[in-house]
């Protein structure tokens, strides 16, 4: 891991949501930070115990850098620094808008679009999409030394990876698009006849869903001429050449239970189709495995405790926490029969307590820099 740290300029940390991303990618922030590194974790809707951590209010849409108080706290002297920031979906992508129209009259009337309003904030996948632009953005400027990349939260952990091209579709081969361009060819007047001309399919979804609706629509794909196309697809293949190349390490993400396993499995698999560069699985949260009770043992927490429903109690616990760790080490194990060999898998264990400061998050980066598992 420690190698990859120091070769890469790009960290991105995947997997399902709730397996502790977030907080795995501050922690290799601050590696970045220790070893010198000019380091950005870039985050989507930090837990409020993370900006603590940083010594942060909280972590806003701007750059913010983290405090030298925090590290001195706790002994600690980075040879870099350390800046965090969340993503701001909407802000990212009127500036693409912004970057790629042709006029400013033409950026403004495409930002009061109810469509492209719509389409910044809610549509399927342009909040990942968005993430990449950032990243890209972030990466050009070549002020870092290193970006850490927290994606975001998905039904599957490679969505973020598709949104560019799902983008690409809804403006080269959308649905709608291929109904209204050849009125747009027509010019404006094409444009206004529209509805007087309109094919039965076009007549029947504005019943659907509404003439203004269509309209909003219409009126988008319209305000978005050739030229402005053309830069978002050429933004797209951009991100997707920066995101595979050697400069570039993707981490997946798990916790040690069924479902986000397959999800850390499902990842890894595509990067490997993909020929991405797969830097190894972190799973968070790994329960330790403990020894069976012996009957010998269980006389003796009986002897130990004069309440034999106590005792009882206590015996069942162990047993929980005892199939737990079980279950951990089974599912770890099976990975590894399914994985190249040659590919690292981290553990992290089971912290009593949530991350909650810097302290905290130097356990966590003890535990996944300075051990080997």
């Amino acid at each position: 891991m420690k190698n990859k740290i120091q070769t890469a300029k790009i960290i991105a940390c995947c997997g399902s949501g709730g397996v502790g991303k977030t907080t795995l990618s501050a922690t290799i922030g601050l590696y970045g930070a220790l070893i010198g590194k000019k380091t950005i974790v870039l985050t989507i809707d930090p837990a409020k115990r993370l900006a603590d951590a940083l010594g942060l209010k909280s972590i806003k849409y701007e750059e913010q850098r983290v405090p030298d108080s925090c590290f001195e706290a706790i002994g600690l002297k980075p040879e870099g620094e350390l800046f965090a920031m969340m993503l701001d979906t909407r802000h990212v992508f009127d500036r693409v808008v912004t970057a790629y129209s042709a006029t400013p009259e033409m950026a403004e009337n495409i930002l009061n679009n109810r469509y492209y309003q719509y389409l910044s904030t809610s549509l399927a996948g342009t909040h990942e999409y968005m993430a990449m632009e950032k990243l890209y953005e972030l990466n050009e400027a070549e002020k870092y030394d290193l970006i850490v990349l927290d994606t975001p939260p998905s039904r599957r952990a490679l969505d973020f990876l598709d949104a560019p091209e799902r983008l690409n579709d809804l403006f080269g081969r959308h649905f709608f698009w291929n109904l209204l361009k050849p009125y747009f060819k027509a010019g404006k007047f094409g444009y206004r006849m529209i509805y007087f001309v309109a094919s039965p399919v076009l007549r029947s979804i504005s019943k659907i869903f509404g003439i203004q609706a269509l309209n909003d629509l219409a009126d988008f794909f319209y305000l978005a001429d050739d030229s402005f196309i053309d830069g978002f697809r050429n933004r797209s293949q951009a991100i997707k050449a920066v995101l595979s190349s050697s400069q570039t390490v993707f981490l997946a993400i798990s916790s040690p239970m069924r479902s986000p396993m397959l999800e850390a499995l499902y990842f890894y698999d595509k990067i490997k189709e993909n020929n991405m560069p797969f830097g190894g699985f972190i799973i968070n949260r790994v329960h330790n495995t403990f020894d069976k009770l012996s009957d010998a043992d269980r006389d003796a927490i009986h002897a130990w405790i004069s309440s034999d429903l106590l005792a009882k109690k206590i015996i069942q616990n162990y047993q929980r926490f005892e199939r737990l760790g079980a279950s951990c080490h089974q599912l770890i194990d099976n990975l590894l029969t399914v994985t190249d060999p040659s590919i690292p898998i981290y553990q992290i264990p089971f912290f009593e307590s949530d991350v909650h400061d810097i302290a905290h998050l130097y356990q966590l980066h003890d535990y996944l820099f300075n051990n080997d598992f």
